[in-house]
């Protein structure tokens, strides 16, 4: 078993300025690891991410990094099942990303974390952690990206955090789409990027302008993620909108997804879907927003562009989206 903690909940303590990072965490998770995997008859190598990242301040590059970690490992140790500890605010964003950047790695993949710190009262980071290492040792060595939590194991691409106290505070509405066509090779010839894509969202609000809109792409992102309502609605009439998409559309990859828990989008059920269709948005189906954000920052980093990388966000890669 190899065991990647990044940092996160589980591995913190409470101290007087609030739950801080607990340096004995090393010990400590040697000797819960230990002993879940004793008598299973599993040996387990433990391995941290150095420093430890709050996950609310992961950024662009912290999942490709851990990803490039997992992978390394992978490749020399040849373990029979991963499982990465993570914070649970960005949780959802990393396994989404890990989704696609471990596809097809040859050992399965489990991300966990917790709700409470390991030495709280009623804490569920002993839970989870079983509950991973299970998962991963049982899984096939083909088997997708899953996250375990709260007792529930679930598809890495389709799971969101939708409980900020719970211990069951991940769930997935949506289970893996059927037939993925797998990830796709690399465009030869490219150099690998200066810095990994920065994928935005924005989500549509009744008191959205097109000024709004703007101004959140100041920061010059290499991609956007329309958080639209119902199929795929946008305020269109909105003075200056349609023009605005048209512009952003045609500087950078814009993909549309639904704000609602289940469903989809569907940009040719409405006249205003079909607008922003039009002004060049990529139709998202029923990508959740965290793999939508992953799935193209992802595709971007391989070097995938225009026509290509339209084609692949609406394709069905590793389960992400139903077509």
């Amino acid at each position: 078993m190899l065991v990647f903690a990044t940092g996160g909940t589980i591995g913190m303590h409470e101290t007087d300025a609030g739950l801080a990072p607990d340096p004995d965490f090393p010990e400590v998770l040697e000797r819960l690891v230990a002993g879940i995997c004793r008598p299973l008859g599993l040996e387990a190598r433990i391995n941290h991410l150095l420093p430890a990242i709050d996950s609310a301040n992961a950024d662009a590059e912290t999942a490709p990094r851990i990803a490039r970690a997992i992978s390394a490992r992978v490749r020399t140790q040849r373990p029979r099942g991963v499982v990465i500890l993570h914070g649970t605010d960005t949780l959802a964003y990393t396994a989404s990303r890990l989704a696609f950047e471990l596809a097809g790695i040859g050992s399965p993949v489990v991300v966990t974390g917790s709700q409470l710190a390991h030495g709280a009262p009623h804490t569920d980071a002993l839970d989870n952690l079983a509950l991973a290492i299970r998962a991963s040792v049982k899984a096939a060595p083909g088997a997708p990206v899953s996250v375990a939590f709260g007792g529930a194991i679930l598809p890495a691409v389709r799971t969101v955090k939708h409980d900020s106290v719970s211990l069951a505070a991940f769930r997935a509405e949506r289970s893996l789409a059927p037939d993925p066509a797998g990830i796709p090779s690399a465009p030869s010839g490219l150099d690998s990027p200066a810095a990994p894509a920065r994928v935005l969202s924005f989500r549509f609000t009744p008191a959205v302008t097109a000024a709004d809109l703007r101004a959140a792409l100041g920061g010059g992102p290499d991609g956007l993620v329309l958080e639209c309502y119902g199929s795929g609605n946008a305020p269109m009439a909105r003075p200056g909108m349609l023009g605005t998409l048209r512009e952003i559309c045609g500087s950078l990859p814009v993909v549309a997804v639904t704000q609602c828990a289940t469903g989809g989008v569907d940009l040719a059920r409405y006249a205003v879907g079909r607008e922003l269709a039009a002004a060049g948005a990529i139709d998202g189906s029923d990508l959740t927003v965290e793999a939508a954000t992953a799935k193209l920052g992802f595709l971007l980093d391989r070097g995938h562009r225009g026509a290509e990388l339209r084609g692949l966000m609406e394709q069905n890669l590793v389960g992400e989206l139903t077509r």
